[in-house]
């Protein structure tokens, strides 16, 4: 990784690169995030409602890594402790970053990313896709220490137990699987984590590529964000996430499917 002022660079070896600003982004920085997310027709604005003091804990890619980008030439990456680790070789079973600062709601390392959305008149059906990946895979499967990611429209309330709990309650989460658990190293049914889907990466395991939706009426909206560490800071997770659209269909309905 080489620094270009206050931004950070890594260049990709097959092309493309992974970018982040600095350690404490402004409003413009977050918004060319969701643009990399959203159509720039949609003209998303963002936010961070919290993240960690150190690291880099979010970033933009051009690189083509896990069957991203889904769409147009780039997509955002969240992690629980530094975006350049996600392209690297997996030649660790535990590699990370510490992003530090006090724990949030009974966890540690956490990001929550504010998308501010107009959803267009005749659209009633938010979707994003994403991948989610971890070198929580397979050593900590059913364990303590158990990264999480949620998506939540219009408020974020979700919570943990504590530090040492993998517990999470999240009534608004809609990013959950075909079980209603939440996605993280131990979702089941078409979330489950595998290691080949986490190839190319350095994470030890991934999900497939899926899609998130909920149904949401026209009009001003806000969509979060939130990738956290439960009882350790040491071990990184991260979600690839892109193509954030919206849609009218008299099917929509919340949770994740394989894209």
């Amino acid at each position: 990784m080489v620094l270009i002022g206050a931004i950070g660079v890594a260049e990709g070896q097959s092309g493309g690169r992974i970018t982040a600003g600095a350690q404490r982004e402004s409003r413009q920085e977050a918004t060319e995030l969701a643009r990399s997310v959203a159509s720039r027709k949609d003209s998303p604005t963002a936010v961070f409602a919290a993240r960690p003091p150190y690291g880099r804990v979010v970033g933009r890619s051009t690189k083509r890594l896990a069957e991203f980008p889904r769409s147009g030439n780039s997509f955002m990456i969240m992690s629980t402790g530094n975006v350049f680790l996600a392209d690297n070789k997996n030649s660790s079973g535990s590699s990370g970053q510490v992003a530090g600062g006090p724990g949030i709601r009974g966890a540690r390392d956490v990001t929550i990313f504010r998308f501010n959305l107009q959803v267009p008149k005749g659209r009633n059906c938010l979707s994003f896709r994403f991948r989610f990946l971890t070198e929580e895979f397979p050593e900590f499967l059913n364990q303590e220490f158990n990264d999480g990611f949620i998506a939540e429209i219009d408020e974020t309330t979700w919570g943990t137990t504590s530090f040492e709990s993998p517990r999470i309650n999240a009534p608004r989460n809609f990013a959950f699987d075909s079980k209603g658990n939440f996605i993280t190293v131990n979702a089941a049914g078409d979330s489950t984590v595998t290691k080949a889907n986490a190839k190319g990466t350095t994470y030890d395991g991934a999900t497939r590529v899926l899609r998130a939706s909920t149904k949401v009426p026209s009009g001003k909206h806000r969509l979060y964000l939130s990738i956290f560490d439960q009882g350790d800071r040491q071990f990184d997770s991260a979600v690839f996430v892109d193509r954030l659209t919206f849609s009218g269909s008299a099917k929509c309905r919340s949770g994740v499917v394989v894209d």
